[in-house]
């Protein structure tokens, strides 16, 4: 074995030790959050874990869960450790698997951009892939203090009207992610090269895959559907139909998604709910979004500082970059879809359309770093500053936030506190 095999395998193993590490502090950190939340220490820790803790015992919540992979996930753990320290387990589990996923395709889609560059990969990138990994999941919207007004507005530790990609409150948002990074990269992949060849096996992973992400929370579905539907008849047409039996067998892949959402929504939104109230989805400008939102540009604004100087700097990605492209996609489609709809009844206050837009800020956040750690691999002096600076200057601004804000929540505070 050589010296540079050697100094390789080293490299791997010391990544794979100081990740390791990272990630059991992380999953302890956070199986205290959710466990709290789920037991409501001392009366404080205000989430949606009770209604989840009472449909994995079986027991009527009040409100209609047509997704329940968590609740059957936490019924396996539930009768070593009963019902709260389950369902804080599995979420704690699904969401390490979701830091697990996003450290495996960032490095993945960073060594392949390194090798088209010929640029060697040492421990320092690796160590840069874990810091940007980790940072990822405590990002957050930007936010002013009790004293401080934002274009006249008081945004006070408000996470309601301005939303952020990690939303620690919701159990099931969190549980959705893995399988939801898993959909984004073979998307992504799978739309580069569906018209000339559809690999079987990844076909068949983004089709399994997209149905879990639906069972545990549709959200992200509800999003990724209707982008990737519009995107092949976009092609197929501008093609001239010269690809439609590939565009037909890649659409299949989605279908078993698309009559689970449907079957979910005819379930959800329609008749009465307990309280006597008419359900359905209704077709408003804003309406839900403003309860909760003083300015709503404004709270565009503040959830993405970072990515629209991103954008802004690297826009013609947009057309040579299938991950960014998809990311940005799928954040209009989750802002037009939180824009325009609600749901009727007393759910109206609950915002749920706004968590497909959480899953667009998330996937924005992190294609713009993996651009910022591209344009960083660059290394030249106009490039470092007048791409990488204000960059990373804007990043940590979310980031300083983001921790901030994780640390009130920890804390026992109420997310929509203001």
């Amino acid at each position: 074995m050589t010296l540079t095999n050697r100094l390789e395998r080293y490299e791997k193993r010391t990544d794979r030790c100081l990740f390791g590490i990272l990630l059991v502090l992380y999953s302890m950190l956070m199986f205290v959050l959710f466990y709290r939340q789920a037991i409501e220490y001392q009366g404080i820790y205000f989430s949606d874990m009770k209604a989840y803790i009472l449909e994995t015992q079986g027991l009527e919540s009040g409100y209609e869960f047509p997704y329940r992979f968590l609740f059957w996930l936490s019924r396996i753990w539930m009768p070593v450790m009963g019902a709260e320290a389950a369902v804080a387990f599995s979420t704690t589990f699904l969401n390490s698997l979701s830091v697990l996923l996003l450290k495996y395709y960032m490095e993945k889609t960073l060594k392949e951009y390194a090798r088209r560059q010929q640029v060697k990969w040492n421990l320092l990138w690796d160590a840069a892939v874990n810091l940007a990994v980790f940072s990822l999941f405590f990002v957050s919207m930007y936010y002013g203090p009790k004293d401080e007004k934002i274009w006249g507005y008081q945004y006070i530790y408000r996470c309601n009207g301005i939303l952020t990609p990690n939303p620690y409150w919701n159990a099931t948002y969190l549980a959705v992610r893995p399988f939801s990074i898993i959909c984004f990269f073979l998307t992504a992949e799978l739309l580069e090269k569906y018209e000339s060849e559809i690999p079987v096996k990844k076909a068949v992973y983004l089709s399994l895959f997209s149905f879990l992400a639906a069972f545990t929370k549709p959200s992200f579905t509800f999003i990724l559907l209707p982008v990737v539907g519009l995107t092949l008849l976009y092609r197929l047409l501008a093609a001239g139909f010269a690809s439609w039996k590939n565009t037909l067998l890649f659409g299949c892949c989605f279908l078993p998604t698309g009559f689970l959402l449907i079957f979910q929504f005819l379930g959800v939104f329609t008749g009465q709910n307990m309280h006597g109230e008419e359900t359905g989805i209704g077709i408003e400008l804003g309406k839900a979004w403003h309860i909760h939102s003083f300015n709503i540009p404004l709270s565009i604004l503040l959830a993405l500082l970072f990515p629209f100087c991103v954008l802004a700097l690297n826009f013609r990605e947009l057309r040579r970059n299938r991950e960014f492209r998809l990311a940005w996609q799928l954040m209009a489609a989750g802002l037009l879809s939180f824009l325009f709809l609600y749901e009727k009844g007393f759910r109206l206050v609950h915002l749920n359309f706004s968590w497909g837009y959480m899953h667009g800020l998330f996937f924005v956040f992190v294609i713009c770093v993996l651009q910022m750690l591209k344009n960083l691999m660059g290394w030249k002096p106009w490039i470092f500053g007048v791409f990488v600076i204000p960059e990373l200057y804007l990043y940590l601004y979310h980031l300083q936030c983001g921790m901030e804000f994780f640390l009130y929540l920890y804390q026992g505070n109420n997310a929509g506190v203001f």
